[in-house]
C-alpha cells in the first residue's frame, strides 16, 4: 500500500508540459486521485469519494473511513470543502 505520512513528498506540485483543453484536464489524476466530499443521500449525511472525471466510486459514514478506503484503493484522498 502507498504511504502517505511524507508531507513534503504529499504536496509535491503535478509538473505539465503543453496545454490542456478542459476535457482533458479531467483526466489528470484519473487512476491517483480521489476526492471526498460531504453529500446527502436518503436525507443522510455520508461522504462520497470521487475520481477525477466526478464518478462517485465509493460513500463511508465517517471521513476517515472514506480517507481508508480511498487509501486502501491505492489512491491519493483529496478533501473537497
Amino acid at each position: 500500500m502507498t504511504e502517505y505520512n511524507n508531507p513534503i513528498a504529499d504536496n509535491v506540485a503535478i509538473q505539465l508540459t503543453g496545454e490542456l483543453t478542459s476535457s482533458e484536464l479531467i483526466y489528470v489524476g484519473l487512476d491517483e486521485i480521489a476526492y471526498i466530499k460531504e453529500i446527502i443521500e436518503d436525507g443522510e449525511n455520508f461522504f462520497g469519494i470521487f475520481a477525477a472525471d466526478g464518478e462517485q466510486i465509493g460513500t463511508a459514514s465517517e471521513f476517515e473511513l472514506a480517507r481508508a478506503m480511498t487509501m486502501q484503493s491505492d489512491l491519493h484522498p483529496v478533501n473537497v470543502h
